[in-house]
């Protein structure tokens, strides 16, 4: 049955399945005895059962002549929840995965070499998630930026989602980015968003992605279109080194 196949992709075991579409099928509030009869399983197995759905909310529980029932719920909008709340899951888990890579493809190397910690990301979702990275470390973030060929979903999530943490986190930037159109309009709420831009002209420094500084970290953003990915270097020395041409570029720049 494709509905089984799928419960069992939500991680339902045999036993949940089975006695979720026994109990979806039968209609109305049932014991657990009556559930446990026409699977001819053990009833206290069946009821065990059935508490573990009633806590993944597939299932309710009611009381009928003083007998404890259950009943299926919305089962439409409860495999809904239930399968968002699996997708958060792995995102979750995606997430930490990332994190870790680097740690886990380093244990490998000599002890007695310090090796940068390097992390590659690729597509909308990774650049996302380099920019969260960088509200982490709660420091000041030192960036060379120029949003003129940022895409659409990552230039949305800069102005709705990211700029408004960082703002609310009281995290301060300084940009140095080239003089278009689009800096000089985001330079007039530089104070409102926690922020510092100067200007370089694009011949002096053409600047085509983004370079965050920030702790002990230096990220690296290409959001046009076509070339989609962001690394993430974690070296203290990597970081102090362009930290010092950020603040070359700074002084010079207007």
């Amino acid at each position: 049955m494709q509905i089984e196949q799928f419960l069992k992709q939500l991680e339902l075991g045999d036993k949940e399945t089975k006695v979720y579409l026994q109990l979806m099928q039968t209609g109305g509030p049932q014991p657990a005895s009556s559930i446990a009869r026409k699977l001819s399983m053990n009833r206290t197995t069946v009821y065990k059962v059935l508490l573990r759905l009633s806590k993944l909310g597939l299932v309710g529980k009611t009381m009928n002549h003083g007998i404890q029932c259950f009943i299926v719920e919305e089962p439409d909008k409860r495999i809904q929840v239930l399968l968002e709340k699996r997708r958060k899951n792995l995102d979750e888990i995606e997430e930490k995965l990332q994190d870790i890579l680097p740690i886990i493809q380093n244990l490998s190397k000599s002890d007695t070499m310090i090796m940068p910690a390097v992390k590659y990301y690729e597509g909308v979702e990774g650049v996302k998630h380099v920019y969260k990275d960088s509200l982490k470390e709660g420091e000041t973030i030192y960036a060379f930026e120029n949003v003129e060929h940022m895409v659409p979903e990552i230039k949305d999530y800069i102005f709705n989602d990211y700029i408004p943490k960082r703002t609310e986190n009281d995290i301060f930037i300084q940009v140095i980015s080239p003089e278009n159109k689009d800096h000089i309009a985001a330079r007039k709420n530089d104070k409102k968003f926690c922020r510092e831009t100067r200007f370089f002209t694009k011949v002096i420094i053409p600047i085509d992605i983004e370079i965050n500084i920030y702790g002990n970290k230096t990220a690296f953003f290409s959001y046009k279109k076509e070339e989609m990915f962001a690394i993430i270097i974690e070296s203290r020395s990597v970081a102090n080194s362009m930290r010092s041409i950020h603040q070359f570029c700074w002084n010079i720049a207007k």
